[in-house]
């Protein structure tokens, strides 16, 4: 009865070993990141021992002879890896070096961001709206806001000022060059990381941002430097501090695209509005650096006088008509000797006159009477 007893107890601890040791052993699932030891290596198969129940394995693709990463391990060596599959049909646990090293690198970018670290980027090539680059080894894009003024200035002097084409020719210049940069904007599952090159510079620092803006008087004239054309408008570096030029401010004229006026990279003088509420960047003006045409209108044109024009615009009520850049008059349907189109040159008198309202009214009939 005894030794039945001692039997037993036996088998009762070599349970607890047993059990003991399976708890030990590690539970792993699809996407765990895991670090384990090289068992064996060679050009069809990584053994790992990653403490589980059965090795892992690292096989397929991940052995190409285009990364020939493998080929540097040996037995013994500790490796981070990435769960593909928490079992296969062998019984080996999947796992998978790129995947490792890829999470590896967005790790170390949401790092660069939390601690605002400079890092560096190679320009690869420009895409639309910014420059493709390698930083980490991921692909990262810098727009083109975001990038020292001293590209526009030299590097990229002569910038184009309208097709996408144009402007990636233009670009080649800064192909192959590292930049010093932060993260700006990070998103791993959208495979976004935005960098930027002015952040990462002292020049472009808070601090120094402040000291310029203290410097800055509203209403005053400041040369800057295009770095970007948006369909809203013109964003201008002003040594450090960005501004922007809306649509609205840059002539009396109806702007179109303000492409048609500037280029990137282009020297302008503004004046100084104020700082934007809604963008947080200074507001600025060219074309209050020229008289407004309508506040001399009543003198120059006053009621009677003959002017000639050319009709820019046809609507329902009537056409009208550029007397100069930035002045436009209306004939109305029923001033008009003749039916008009765009592009006509016509001749016409003045018969109202409203400079603070901006209304100029022309008429032809007057012209038919003569």
């Amino acid at each position: 009865m005894t030794k039945a007893k001692k039997v037993s107890n036996k088998e009762s601890a070599m349970s607890k070993y047993l059990s003991d040791k399976d708890l030990q052993m590690k539970s792993l699932h699809s996407g765990d990141m895991i670090e384990g030891v090289v068992v064996s290596a060679n050009h069809r198969e990584v053994l790992v021992d990653v403490g589980a129940k059965s090795e892992g394995i690292i096989t397929g693709s991940e052995l190409s002879d285009a990364d020939k990463s493998y080929k540097t391990l040996k037995p013994g060596d500790v490796i981070m890896a990435k769960v593909v599959q928490a079992e296969n049909a062998q019984g080996y646990v999947v796992l998978s070096l790129k995947k490792a090293e890829k999470d590896k690198k967005w790790k170390d970018a949401e790092e660069a961001f939390e601690t605002g670290s400079v890092l560096d980027a190679v320009v690869i090539e420009y895409n639309k709206g910014g420059l493709l680059c390698d930083c980490l080894g991921l692909r990262g894009f810098i727009p083109l806001s975001h990038l020292d003024r001293v590209h526009f200035a030299n590097d990229v002097a002569k910038f184009a000022a309208g097709s996408e084409t144009e402007l990636k020719e233009s670009l080649k210049v800064l192909s192959g060059k590292t930049l010093r940069v932060k993260v700006i904007e990070l998103d791993k599952d959208k495979n976004r990381f935005v960098l930027s090159e002015k952040d990462a510079l002292t020049s472009y620092s808070e601090e120094s941002r402040k000291k310029r803006l203290s410097e800055i008087a509203i209403g005053s004239t400041i040369e800057g430097i295009v770095t970007g054309i948006m369909p809203f408008g013109v964003f201008v570096d002003l040594d450090g501090v960005e501004g922007l030029v809306h649509i609205s401010e840059i002539a009396w004229e109806k702007v179109n695209h303000p492409s048609h006026y500037f280029k990137v990279g282009q020297k302008i003088q503004v004046m100084v509005l104020g700082v934007d509420e809604v963008s947080n960047k200074l507001a600025l003006s060219v074309k209050r650096l020229t008289p407004n045409p309508w506040e001399t209108v009543e003198e120059k044109y006053p009621v009677g006088t003959k002017v000639k024009g050319i009709v820019n615009k046809i609507v329902p009520f009537g056409a009208f008509v550029t007397i100069e850049k930035g002045l436009d008059g209306l004939i109305h349907v029923s001033e008009a000797e003749s039916p008009l189109k765009e592009g006509d040159k016509v001749e016409a008198i003045v018969i109202q006159v409203d400079g603070e309202n901006q209304k100029l009214a022309l008429s032809t009939r007057g012209k038919k009477e003569e």
